[in-house]
């Protein structure tokens, strides 16, 4: 019969286990000087050994040759744990056995002396499933247990573990596997079985572990064919997820204002996720590895993933203003919390992601303030205090000093155009420019003689635009574009409603 991969490949030794030096290298030190505890409790997330460890333990403190606190797994003792055809190796499910009288059954077998081993081990898993009445029975029998009994208590929430259980037990934690030991374990598993893992389908993989070095096995398991190579397309059909790359190009989208575009990703994406919830958690996992690249000079300590996706993530925060980030997060969690609460998930699904587009079109208190500032730049009469303060255009020279003060221009342009507007952008981007470009999107260029005014009813544009470093690059890429000099002017537009903009209605009646 063929067995699972996180069972054929489940650590026999210590020095087998991956990514928890800290509880392994204590624990043979401690079997090494037969200085063994008589109760163990091991918490942490779930698939990172703390089931393996309890049993190799088992083995460790019965074997007759152990070896550096290591069990040698060959002797009649450690094959009878093996095999479990011992009775004095106990393996309890606290979640089917909850009861008092299940404790107390538990201590009616303590007294009885082990058959063919050192010590009788109970193994609890899943602990704090225990009732209180339970953790109280148990409570004595923890604090003087037989000579010859050693408790393993596991679980996953040790904050439901009772204070006079913690103070009992020599506690240790597991810690979260990082991607890279989890890839790394995925290719060598692969590498035993015969097949081929593609890196970028380890590193796929290990992502979606999600620190679980078991969960990473399963998933391997269920993307295998055979001896085929296992391929990030493979993976992502398989598993039903957006790999990082079209992630980021969902981000980009959004950061264009491009909905079509956006819509056309989801429609893509629901061939592969089961709903909706798990593509805006994807995306909000990626927006939170964002935000630690814009405002942290180390993100490597803080995101778990490799190098080169790593520097995919530095090279797109770069590109997006941090208070962006933070609105699409907010978008993408009130979306979350939407879909539990709708019939047609797909319908709210489009609505969110048109909202990533246009902020304005959402229904929070920065989406409100967006869209009167959008009717407040429409009205004349309410638009004399700008968003954004302008830039006063210097007083003209004097007549007779004109022609000094302002250099002939290389040709003659016409008022209101910008014929080498796309000639700039391509200067800023060839000047290392590059994180400009995006806001200069919903950017309106006008040539007003020796001024490049620009306008926009962003106003997050203005200001980014506004600040030293970044007007000077604009002037440079406009002289380098047109031949002469031009003095850049920033300003929030004032576009007129459109014709059928619901908001029109409103807008007369506060008027009149």
């Amino acid at each position: 019969m063929y067995q699972a991969l996180y069972r054929k490949y489940r650590p026999l030794a210590f020095s087998d286990v991956v990514g928890q030096e800290h509880i392994v290298k204590t624990l043979r030190a401690q079997i090494a000087d037969g200085n063994i505890s008589h109760a163990y409790l091991f918490c942490g997330t779930r698939g990172t050994g703390k089931t393996t460890c309890a049993k190799i333990l088992a083995r460790a403190v019965n074997c007759s040759e152990p070896h550096d606190g290591d069990p040698c797994n060959a002797c009649p003792q450690c094959t009878g744990i093996l095999n479990e055809s011992t009775m004095d190796v106990v393996e309890i499910d606290a979640a089917t056995n909850t009861g008092v009288g299940d404790v107390r059954e538990l201590r009616e077998e303590l007294i009885y002396a082990p058959a063919a081993v050192k010590y009788r081990v109970y193994i609890i898993d899943e602990v704090h499933m225990l009732s209180n009445q339970a953790f109280n029975a148990l409570l004595k029998t923890l604090e003087e247990p037989p000579g010859h009994v050693i408790f393993v208590l596991a679980t996953t929430e040790i904050h439901k573990i009772p204070a006079t259980i913690l103070s009992r037990c020599q506690r240790f934690d597991f810690k979260r596997l990082t991607p890279e030991l989890i890839a790394g374990r995925l290719s060598y598993v692969a590498e035993q079985e015969g097949f081929v893992l593609e890196p970028d389908a380890a590193s796929l993989l290990a992502r979606l572990a999600d620190g679980a070095l078991r969960d990473g096995l399963s998933l391997l398991d269920r993307c295998r064919d055979g001896d085929e190579p296992v391929t990030l397309a493979r993976v992502e059909q398989i598993v039903g997820v957006c790999g990082s790359d079209q992630l980021m190009e969902a981000v980009k989208l959004a950061w264009k204002r491009d909905a079509s575009g956006l819509l056309k990703f989801y429609k893509k994406a629901r061939e592969r996720y089961a709903g909706p919830a798990q593509l805006f958690a994807d995306l909000s996992a990626l927006l939170r590895d964002l935000l630690i690249c814009s405002v942290s000079e180390e993100p490597g300590e803080l995101i778990e993933c490799d190098a080169r996706e790593l520097q995919q993530k530095i090279a797109l925060a770069r590109e997006l203003p941090t208070a962006v980030i933070m609105r699409m997060m907010r978008t993408l969690q009130n979306g979350i919390w939407e879909l539990g609460r709708t019939a047609d998930k797909s319908l709210l699904a489009e609505m969110t992601l048109i909202s990533l587009c246009r902020e304005e079109l959402g229904e929070d208190l920065a989406s409100l303030s967006a869209r009167v500032a959008r009717l407040e730049r429409g009205v004349p009469a309410v638009a004399t205090i700008p968003v954004v303060p302008t830039e006063e255009a210097p007083p003209p020279p004097e007549p007779q000093k004109a022609a000094e003060a302002a250099p002939p221009p290389a040709a003659e342009i016409p008022a209101g155009e910008c014929p080498f507007w796309e000639g700039m952008k391509d200067q800023l981007s060839h000047s290392g420019h590059t994180n400009m470009l995006g806001f200069l999107l919903d950017i309106t260029p006008a040539v007003q003689g020796n001024q490049l005014v620009l306008s926009s009813d962003q106003e997050f544009c203005i200001t980014f635009l506004s600040q030293p470093e970044n007007k000077a690059a604009l002037e440079a890429a406009a002289e380098a574009a047109a031949g002469q000099k031009y003095h850049i002017i920033l300003k929030a537009a004032a576009p007129a409603l459109q014709k059928d903009d619901p908001l029109q209605e409103l807008l007369k009646e506060i008027k009149s």
